[in-house]
């Protein structure tokens, strides 16, 4: 069976964290400036899982995404992009489909994003003021690195609220991974033989809450539950494209109000895969 091991943990206060429950881009429109294979189509992008990827024909292309209307966005990510460390990409955004850009990144390297053990790339750009209010999104790769094969994969797409727990909350968390190999031992000979499987994190937290945050936990748990996907970025100063995933809240505790100004809460969250 799978193994399972403890890679980090920390402690944090809450203005820091991002724990976002609302995805705008499931009900986007997303077009692209280069052809896509008909099998793996770029509504893709927009749902699970991550391993079913959108499949762009070309190593240096345009993806627009129009959200349908004016959105708070404080959290952009993508997992599963098949990426190497020499790869850029340039998000931005405007307010009408040919305006001028309002805000975009750097040409940021995907080394920050980018962990081949793990196979996973998650760019997760921080946003000003902590949000932006725009429609139209858009973002620019540059893959040299897929110049020999000729197209990117790319997972599933977040362009969110980029929701954070309110400042002041405190927090512990565990980042754990888990191997889902097998491994059958002979019983006579003791050989091992190991069926490889994935990788996958799962993030542990545990929330201390002021009445601020209790409304957004309560708000979270009645609109994500068990079945949304969510983000998470336990550290965005950190290294966050390893503790930092797109996942599912596996279990979640009870919301107790042990104190008299104070709640504490705790979230299992699982990568999706």
């Amino acid at each position: 069976m799978g193994a399972v091991m403890t890679i980090y943990s920390g402690q944090g206060r809450g203005s820091g964290m991002i724990l976002d429950h609302r995805n705008w881009a499931p009900t986007a429109s997303v077009t692209t400036t280069a052809p896509v294979a008909s099998e793996l189509p770029l509504s893709h992008l927009l749902s699970e899982p991550v391993a079913r990827p959108a499949r762009v024909l070309a190593t240096s292309f345009m993806l627009d995404v129009d959200l349908g209307e004016e959105r708070p966005v404080g959290a952009l990510a993508i997992a599963g992009a098949t990426l190497a460390a020499d790869d850029t990409w340039v998000w931005s955004c405007r307010m009408e489909p040919a305006g001028p850009i309002i805000w975009q990144t750097d040409a940021g390297t995907a080394d920050r994003g980018l962990h081949p053990s793990i196979g996973f790339a998650l760019a997760i750009p921080i946003l000003p003021s902590p949000v932006l209010a725009a429609r139209y999104w858009s973002l620019a790769v540059s893959a040299p690195s897929r110049s020999a094969l000729g197209y990117v994969d790319l997972g599933y797409l977040w362009i969110g609220a980029g929701s954070r727990p309110a400042h002041g909350a405190e927090y512990g968390w565990r980042l754990t991974t888990e191997d889902l190999s097998r491994i059958t031992v002979a019983e006579r000979s003791g050989v091992e033989w190991v069926d490889l499987g994935r990788r996958r994190r799962r993030l542990d937290l545990s929330l201390v809450l002021g009445d601020d945050e209790r409304a957004g936990v309560i708000d979270r748990d009645l609109d994500a539950g068990l079945s949304s996907p969510v983000l998470v970025v336990p550290s965005p100063a950190g290294d966050w494209a390893r503790e930092g995933m797109i996942g599912r809240i596996a279990s979640a505790d009870p919301l107790v109000k042990s104190y008299a100004r104070y709640s504490d809460h705790a979230y299992s969250i699982r990568e999706l895969l």
